[in-house]
């Protein structure tokens, strides 16, 4: 192969892995057989369990649960009874996800962070912002409303979590200057070429 043949190429490889890739995901899961709690006697928000996160994290790029709950109480239910997946910084909440509601009858709720665009925009905006630290932490927790004859309970308890890098989207220009430039390289070989040859 020729000298410009090789530049050429070695310039187009260069160029093809500058454009963005996709960082590796971490994965991160939690399971709880489940919760008890009783108003008066472990009433209020109850942890079931939490992962650290390490500041090189990115992106929270995906968020899956599945809690069956029953929230036993008089009268109406309370909006406020459930499980809740947090961001915190140390012990702020930074970002709170409702993920599964207060229910009667036993029931399987399902929450996507994917499902929910204005989710997913929050929590990456409060992780952007961190301050790291502190220590960042994501927690799933149950708060029970602590009012008499009132009870929470959950089974089968469930978070995914996908961490890594959204790869940035190059604007139009970006590759327009790469084209060009390989445009460039091109004619010069071609150039060189048609001189060698006469």
């Amino acid at each position: 192969m020729t000298s410009y043949m090789s530049k050429l190429l070695t310039a187009f490889t260069v160029a093809t892995l500058s454009l963005p890739l996709s960082a590796a995901a971490g994965t991160y899961t939690l399971t709880s057989p489940g919760t008890d709690q009783h108003a008066w006697v472990n009433g209020g928000q109850f942890e079931i369990g939490r992962f650290s996160l390490q500041s090189n994290v990115g992106d929270i790029l995906g968020l899956n649960t599945s809690v069956t709950l029953m929230d036993q109480g008089w009268g109406g239910q309370d909006p406020t009874n459930g499980v809740y997946v947090g961001l915190f910084a140390g012990e702020t909440a930074l970002y709170t996800l409702h993920v599964a509601g207060a229910n009667h009858a036993w029931k399987t709720d399902y929450y996507s962070l994917t499902s929910n665009p204005g989710d997913f925009a929050g929590i990456n905006a409060a992780l952007d912002n961190a301050t790291w630290n502190a220590g960042v932490t994501v927690r799933m927790y149950s708060n029970a409303w602590d009012y008499l004859g009132w009870e929470l309970h959950t089974r089968n308890v469930s978070l995914a979590m996908t961490s890594g890098v959204l790869p940035a989207v190059p604007e139009p220009s970006s590759y327009g200057m790469m084209l060009g430039g390989l445009t460039l390289l091109g004619a010069a070989a071609w150039r060189r070429q048609a001189r060698t040859m006469s």
